[in-house]
C-alpha cells in the first residue's frame, strides 16, 4: 500500500496517516465503491490528459473556471473576472478557498500554479499569450496578456488537463512530483497501483455560494459520501459482476451489451450519453513511412471505418466527420466529408503504389484496458492487412501505451478515443495537433496558423473560419484518422441517489439510501 508519503505526496507537514478521522457531516455517511478501466498515470493533475487520472483528480483540484452542465466556462475559484475592452487584461476576483493541508488559498498561490501549469501543464500552450501576472491583494489576481487571446478563459476552464490550483510552495516541483493537495470536496488518502485509489471528504471545504446545486464541474460541491474508492477493473466483465453483486456502485463505463441485458433489473440504473467521444486513430508522422501523406491517405482511402465503429462499440455510435459535434458553434458542416470513410481498397492500393510503399512494418498501438481502443486497432490492422500494408498490432495496458504515445519512434499508428477536447470546443480539439508537442509529432504549419487564427482573433467569423480551414487540412493532409463519435454507458445501483452522468462520474452530490 502506497500512502502520500510512500509516493512523495504527503499533505504538508503531517502525513496523513496522523490525522484524525473527519468528523460525518449532516447526512454525509458511508463509502461508494467506483470501478473504472484503468489507473491514472499521474494524480498531478496539471500534466495529464487522461480520463483514469481525471475522473479523480476532479473530485481532489479546482480550478478558476470549470465547465458547467453544458460544457460553457463558469467561475469556480473565481468569483469572476473582468476583461479590459482590448482583451488584454483579465481581473480576477477569488472566492474563499482552503487546501487539503489547511491553509487557505491566496492569489499567490493562484499565480504560482498558472506559472507551472505553462512549464508543465498537459495544454500547457493556453499559458502562451501571457505576459504578467500581478497579485495586488491576497483575493485579485490580475492576468496581463501579450495579444488578445479569446479562448483565454475557455482554456483555463478546460478539464482536459485541468489547469488546476495547488499551493505556492508546491508549483516549482516537476511534473508528478507535487504532494496531492487540492481544494476539492474530497482529499487524497492513498494509492495502491493495480487496485484502487481512495479519497476522503474534506470536512472543511469551502462551498461556492454562487450556486444552488450541481453544475457541471462547478456548481456547488456537497460531500454526502464519506469516503470513495476507486478501483482499477480492467475486465469489463469483472466490473459488471461487482455492480450486480453491489461490490461496486458505479460503473465509469459498462459494456454496452451488459447494459442491454440488464436494464430491466431493478437493482440498476443505466444512464446513456451519445455523443461521449471521438474515435480516432492518431498517426505519428516521423515515423516512416507515416512521413508520407500519400501514405497517409492511402490507409485513409482503404480503412472501412463503419465497421470499426460498429466492431468497437457494439453498435453505440453515429457516422459523423466532424472535428467539432454538429449542433456547437463550431461545426464546420460538410467541410471534408468527401474524404470521410471513402472504404475503397483499390484506391487504397493505388496510393500505396504511389508513395512507394515497400513492405516496411507498421506497428499499430492500442491498449487492453479500453475494450473500443483494442477493438478499433485489431479492426484496422486487419484491414490494413487486406490492401497489403506489413502490420504488427502491440496491445498493452493504458498507462503503458499512453507512455509510449508520447514517444517520437516505436509506433506508427494509435487508438484513442478523444472526449474531453471535442466536448469543450475547439481549442482542445486544434490544440491537440498543433503547438510545441502535437499529437502527430510533426508540427503543420497550416493547422498552426488555424490554432493562431482561433485563438487571438476576436471576430467569431474569423475563429469559426480557422476551425473550418482545421478540418479540411486534417483531412487533406490525413493528419489522423477520425472514425466516428462513440456513446457511453455509465451504470449506478439504485441506492445511489442523485446521480447525474456526466465526463466524470461525480460523487458530490450523491447519496446512498
Amino acid at each position: 500500500m502506497l500512502t502520500r508519503r510512500e509516493l512523495g505526496l504527503a499533505t504538508g507537514a503531517t502525513a496523513l496517516s496522523g490525522l484524525a478521522k473527519p468528523a460525518l457531516a449532516q447526512g454525509a455517511r458511508g463509502t461508494v465503491v467506483m470501478a473504472q478501466q484503468a489507473q491514472p498515470p499521474s494524480l498531478d493533475a496539471q500534466v495529464t490528459t487522461a480520463q483514469a487520472s481525471r475522473n479523480i483528480n476532479l473530485h481532489v483540484y479546482e480550478t478558476l473556471f470549470a465547465r458547467d452542465e453544458a460544457g460553457n466556462p463558469q467561475p469556480d475559484l473565481a468569483e469572476g473576472v473582468d476583461v479590459s475592452a482590448d482583451g488584454l487584461t483579465y481581473r480576477f476576483s477569488l472566492r474563499d478557498a482552503r487546501f487539503h493541508n489547511g491553509k487557505r488559498m491566496t492569489s499567490a498561490d493562484v499565480r504560482a500554479s498558472l506559472q507551472r501549469y505553462g512549464r508543465v501543464g498537459g495544454s500547457a500552450f493556453i499559458m502562451q499569450p501571457v505576459d504578467a501576472m500581478e497579485t495586488p491583494d491576497a483575493r485579485t489576481l490580475v492576468v496581463r496578456l501579450k495579444q488578445p487571446s479569446p479562448g483565454f478563459i475557455a482554456g483555463i476552464s478546460s478539464p482536459r488537463a485541468p489547469c488546476a490550483i495547488i499551493p505556492e510552495e508546491e508549483a516549482g516541483k516537476e511534473a508528478s512530483r507535487i504532494e496531492v493537495i487540492g481544494t476539492g470536496p474530497f482529499r487524497f488518502v492513498e494509492y495502491r497501483p493495480d487496485s484502487h485509489v481512495r479519497l476522503t471528504r474534506f470536512p472543511e471545504y469551502v462551498q461556492n455560494s454562487r450556486y444552488q446545486g450541481m453544475d457541471g464541474f462547478a456548481g456547488r460541491k456537497v460531500a454526502n459520501i464519506e469516503n470513495i474508492m476507486i478501483r482499477f477493473v480492467p475486465e469489463a466483465g469483472a466490473r459488471t459482476a461487482g455492480l450486480q453483486t453491489g461490490e461496486m456502485q458505479i460503473l465509469e463505463a459498462i459494456a454496452v451489451p451488459a447494459a442491454q441485458r440488464l436494464r430491466n433489473d431493478r437493482n440498476l440504473q443505466m444512464h446513456e450519453m451519445l455523443p461521449w467521444s471521438f474515435q480516432t486513430l492518431i498517426l505519428n508522422h516521423v515515423m516512416p513511412p507515416m512521413d508520407n501523406p500519400v501514405f497517409r491517405r492511402a490507409l485513409q482511402a482503404a480503412l472501412d471505418l463503419e465497421e470499426i465503429m460498429a466492431i468497437s462499440t457494439d453498435g453505440l455510435y453515429r457516422m459523423t466527420h466532424g472535428w467539432q459535434h454538429p449542433g456547437t458553434t463550431y461545426f464546420a458542416g460538410d467541410v471534408g466529408r468527401q474524404l470521410y470513410n471513402i472504404n475503397n481498397k483499390d484506391r487504397g492500393r493505388a496510393l500505396l503504389r504511389e508513395s512507394g510503399y515497400r513492405n516496411e512494418e507498421i506497428i499499430l498501438l492500442g491498449d487492453s484496458s479500453f475494450s473500443n481502443h483494442q477493438a478499433a486497432i485489431v479492426t484496422a490492422a486487419e484491414q490494413l492487412r487486406g490492401i497489403g500494408v506489413n502490420v504488427r498490432t502491440v496491445i498493452t495496458d493504458w498507462p503503458t501505451a499512453f507512455s509510449q504515445r508520447t514517444q517520437r519512434t516505436g509506433w506508427h499508428m494509435w487508438a484513442l478515443m478523444m472526449g474531453i477536447e471535442p466536448y469543450e470546443g475547439p481549442y482542445g480539439v486544434v490544440g491537440y495537433f498543433s503547438g510545441h508537442q502535437p499529437a502527430q509529432h510533426q508540427r503543420d504549419e497550416v493547422i498552426e496558423d488555424c490554432q493562431r487564427r482561433l485563438t487571438t482573433s476576436l471576430a467569431e467569423a474569423d475563429r469559426k473560419k480557422a476551425v473550418a480551414d482545421f478540418q479540411a487540412r486534417m483531412y487533406d493532409q490525413a493528419i489522423a484518422i477520425k472514425c466516428g463519435d462513440v456513446g457511453i454507458i455509465q451504470a449506478t445501483r439504485a441506492n445511489v441517489r442523485d446521480y447525474k452522468p456526466y465526463r466524470i462520474p461525480r460523487m458530490w452530490g450523491i447519496s446512498l439510501a
